[in-house]
């Protein structure tokens, strides 16, 4: 993990500076509260943790599909 101290207004472009991929902004600094801008293609999914983690269950519960075995092809000697 990368960790870098920026102050408000300072940015953080990611991937190659002459074509990044996208910016991440500190908008402003209250107190214990960071607001944080991100200026990504809207085909990037930008996602709090929490929301992310309930996406990945959803997606494993919907992958389940009820099959209980599998038939395999016999092998002949």
């Amino acid at each position: 993990m990368l960790v870098i101290t920026r102050r408000e207004g300072e940015e953080v472009v990611i991937g190659d500076p002459k074509n990044p991929i996208g910016v991440v902004r500190i908008a402003s600094v209250k107190g214990e509260r960071v607001r944080i801008a991100f200026d990504f293609p809207r085909e990037i999914e930008i996602h709090r943790r929490e929301i992310a983690n309930q996406i990945i269950i959803e997606a494993e519960e919907s992958y389940d599909t009820g099959v209980i075995a599998k038939i395999t092809p016999a092998v002949s000697s």
